[in-house]
């Protein structure tokens, strides 16, 4: 494309832009929810529950990917401590709260 076409071109997709406009506050607001509305099929994204022993699991693998892989040592402690955190919170979930629950009173 010589530098001709290439001007030619460049004001051509220049006149097919939007130019600035001056909008008053409620012009503004009118087409901030005008887009909102364009949202609306979108349809909500439901979390997966992940339990602890999944995510216990997962950092194991992952430690042990790191480790092959010959990750800086910091990052290699992040992740174990990660996995040890997230024992532990699996341990806190599943620890007996009273004697009478093991006897389903």
């Amino acid at each position: 494309m010589s530098n001709t076409e290439t001007f030619q071109w460049a004001a051509v997709a220049d006149d097919s832009l939007p130019r600035n406009e001056t909008l008053t506050d409620d012009e503004i607001i009118r087409t901030v929810t005008a887009e909102d509305d364009d949202d609306d099929d979108v349809t909500p994204v439901i979390p997966i529950r992940i339990s602890h022993s999944e995510a216990v699991a997962a950092l194991i693998t992952s430690l042990h990917w790191a480790e092959q892989q010959n990750f800086e040592v910091h990052e290699i402690m992040l992740l174990r401590r990660l996995r040890v955190r997230t024992f532990e919170s699996k341990i806190g979930t599943t620890a007996q709260k009273r004697i009478t629950d093991v006897f389903g009173y």
